[in-house]
């Protein structure tokens, strides 16, 4: 039999083949945020977020982990473009999907580029069901539209109320849970249902408030609708209680109007700044000391959700997209994350039951420890008057 020589160059670029084929791809990630556009007040949270995770995982990257970056620009057609343009990059797994509906426009492209998503804010409940490449760390709109109709009707004692919805996703997620609890379960009424920025939406508010004030009000919205909504019912007169949705909750939307927003009730998936968690306590330490700022709930869940990143580039044997999914639907048990323990359903969902926040002289604090803390307020000023 006649021996085949390979020449010492073709032998080394073979050898060099298989090594780089064993060895799998690179851990390259994307990061895809609404950095400009009329998003970019929740896309600044997430970046400082995810910074920090960045900074407090740098001893923990795996070897080639690079992260690319990209802006949706608020606009879904950028957004579209930017995926696409990440994955020929080399990104096979991405934090993305802000808005539900991006999260949306997203989830054919995650199929056509054969990328994974982790999101760290879209709530709409269909996404995690209508594609098996989208993964989050923020909870259904489910969860909080649920926790919001049982707060209105037992803690605020409210048989019926009017809610303002915005056209979005975001609030079609919401209303349906809202209705089975406080409808269905509950035994209330919704009195009515106002889009806002729909047809006349102003004096249509206007004419069924001037046959009397509803009881109370739960406002569906991102930031600008949700401050719509609420001078509207300022203006009007409304003096009951008004919920509104996390959607609209950032730092600087409560900074630039405390006194509008004073007394606004909200349900926000679970973070809080005063928790005694030692990884959450080191995660609000740090954004302080490097924006003078108290983090979001946004940058919590972008924090997490790169810290998840970091977890399946460590874990994932090659980083292919059948691998990556594979770590986050079966490798991801109990992560602890500062929005709470993180562990994925058969969807792709987390279960962090939101938490109740009020609007107190420009400060969100947790309404439960709110009550509490006057309660025993008024406990001592009781028992001085009694001891005279």
């Amino acid at each position: 039999m006649k021996t085949v020589h390979f020449p010492a160059k073709m032998l080394f670029i073979l050898a060099a083949v298989i090594f780089l084929s064993a060895c799998g791809n690179s851990p390259v990630v994307g990061v895809l945020l609404p950095m400009t556009g009329t998003a970019s007040t929740y896309g600044d949270s997430m970046k400082k977020g995810i910074d920090i995770a960045l900074d407090q995982e740098q001893g923990n990257l795996p070897k080639g982990f690079k992260v690319i970056w990209g802006d949706t620009a608020s606009d879904i057609t950028t957004a579209e473009a930017e995926l696409r343009r990440m994955a020929s990059e080399g990104a096979g797994l991405i934090v993305a999907g802000t808005t539900s509906g991006t999260a949306r426009a997203l989830l054919p492209i995650l199929e056509e580029t054969n990328t994974i998503a982790v999101s760290p804010s879209a709530s709409a409940p269909s996404l995690t069901k209508d594609s098996r490449r989208f993964f989050r760390v923020f909870a259904s709109d489910e969860l909080e539209g649920r926790r919001a109709g049982r707060f209105l009707y037992d803690d605020q004692d409210k048989t019926s109320v009017l809610i303002y919805a915005e056209d979005t996703d975001q609030a079609r997620g919401i209303e349906p849970p809202v209705r089975q609890v406080f409808e269905q379960a509950m035994g209330g009424e919704i009195i009515g249902r106002i889009v806002i920025d729909g047809n006349d939406w102003e004096q249509e508010s206007a004419d069924l408030m001037a046959s009397g004030n509803p009881p109370s009000v739960y406002n569906i919205g991102y930031g600008d609708a949700t401050i719509k909504g609420v001078r509207h019912l300022r203006e009007k007169g409304f003096d009951g209680p008004i919920c509104v949705s996390s959607s609209f909750y950032t730092g600087q939307i409560v900074e630039d109007n405390p006194e509008l927003l004073e007394g606004v009730f909200f349900p926000q998936p679970a973070f809080d700044v005063k928790s005694e968690g030692q990884l959450a306590q080191d995660f609000v330490a740090a954004y302080r000391q490097r924006y003078q700022d108290d983090p979001d709930i946004y940058a919590a869940h972008a924090f997490d959700a790169m810290r998840v990143v970091i977890f399946v580039a460590n874990e994932s044997k090659n980083f292919t997209a059948a691998e990556n999914r594979k770590v986050l639907a079966f490798g991801v048990k109990e992560f602890p994350g500062v929005t709470g323990i993180i562990q994925f359903n058969d969807y792709g969902d987390v279960h962090h039951n939101p938490i109740m926040f009020i609007v107190k002289d420009g400060e969100v604090l947790n309404y439960e420890r709110y009550v509490q803390e006057e309660r025993a307020k008024i406990t001592e000023r009781i028992k001085k008057l009694m001891n005279g």
